[in-house]
Order: structure tokens, then sequence, then C-alpha cells
């Protein structure tokens, strides 16, 4: 009878253990899914966009000229770092020999306009322009915001596929900026776009 009672005890015992292991497991994994759910919902290309988008610094332009070509590109300059982004948009469609800087600045008025598709089209200029002429003049900056672009058109697939690229060129100037985008986040962006 002792030993039919203590191993009664040790089974009522162990049931217990199990059980309550069972329920922090259960507690565990709803939890886990809830984090899993709500991070995958959180996740969009205007998040990813609003934590991560910072405008361009445009640094001081070095010489004094006096062509017109000269004085329109300052003009643009100014305005550009005035935040005029309308004058930007007007000076650059006033221009016709058009740089990979006019470009590059369209672009970045047009971001800051939230005409996202015009935005994405500058951009791919400034990369055309680059491989016509074969120099490198803003090619980092315009892959970077091209991205970005990407993001608020609707082409999230496209962003994240240049947004790795970037991740992997240790020598790509907005290699440090794009590695602080959560590689979670890429894939969760990766996976909604397909």
């Amino acid at each position: 009878m002792k030993q039919q009672t203590k191993h009664f005890m040790n089974d009522r015992f162990v049931r217990s253990f199990f059980k309550s292991k069972l329920r922090m497991g259960v507690i565990l994994a709803v939890i886990l899914a809830v984090a899993v759910l709500y991070k995958f919902s959180s996740v969009n290309a205007k998040t990813i966009y609003d934590r991560y988008y910072t405008s361009y610094d445009l640094g001081t332009m070095r010489g004094n000229g006096t062509s017109d070509t000269l004085q329109e590109a300052y003009r643009l300059e100014e305005a550009y770092k005035n935040k005029n982004w309308s004058k930007v948009a007007s000076l650059y469609n006033q221009e016709s020999a058009r740089t990979a800087k006019y470009y590059f600045l369209a672009g970045m008025a047009d971001l800051e306009l939230h005409q996202y598709q015009v935005a994405v089209e500058q951009f791919e200029a400034v990369l055309s322009e680059n491989e016509k002429n074969h120099n490198t003049y803003f090619k980092d900056e315009a892959e970077y915001f091209l991205a970005f672009g990407y993001l608020m058109n609707n082409e999230s697939g496209k962003a994240v596929r240049l947004l790795a690229n970037i991740r992997q060129n240790k020598e790509h100037q907005y290699y440090p900026m794009a590695n602080q985008i959560s590689g979670v986040d890429m894939k969760i962006l990766g996976l909604k776009s397909r």
C-alpha cells in the first residue's frame, strides 16, 4: 500500500509538472504568435519610409561661374537648400541641358512633394545618364533614394532588391544607412511584395 501511495504521489507530481509546463508552452506560443502577427502587420512601405527616410543634404557649391548654365545650376541648388521644392521642380522643367545633378535634385524635390512616380523617373534618369556618359555622378545617392521612391510607388519588390544590393556593397556610400533597416523588415516587405 505504501508503495502504491508513493507511486501515485510521484505520478500526480509528474502530471502536475507537465501540465504546468504545457500551459507555459501554450502561453509562450500564443505570445510569440501575437508578436509575429503584429510585426508582420505593422511593417509596410510607409512605415519603412517614415522610419528610415531622411532628406539629402546638398553640400556647398564651389566656384563663381558666370555662364547661364552655372547661374541656373546655382539657382537650382539655392532653391534646393532653401527646401523650395516647387521652385526646384520649376527650374528643372525650364532647363534643357539636364545633368545627373539636375535629375537627382528634381527627384529629391519630387520625393518631398510626394510625387513618387516622377521621383522614380528622375532617379532612373540619373542612372541612365551616368551609364550613357560612363560616370558615377550621384549614382549612389540615386540608387538609395530610388529605393524609397519605389517603396512609396507601390513597388516594394524593386525597393527590397535595390536595398539588398546596397547592403551587400560595403563600398556603396549608403551602405551604413541601408544596413540600419532591419533585415526582418526587409524580409517581410519582400514577402508582402510577392
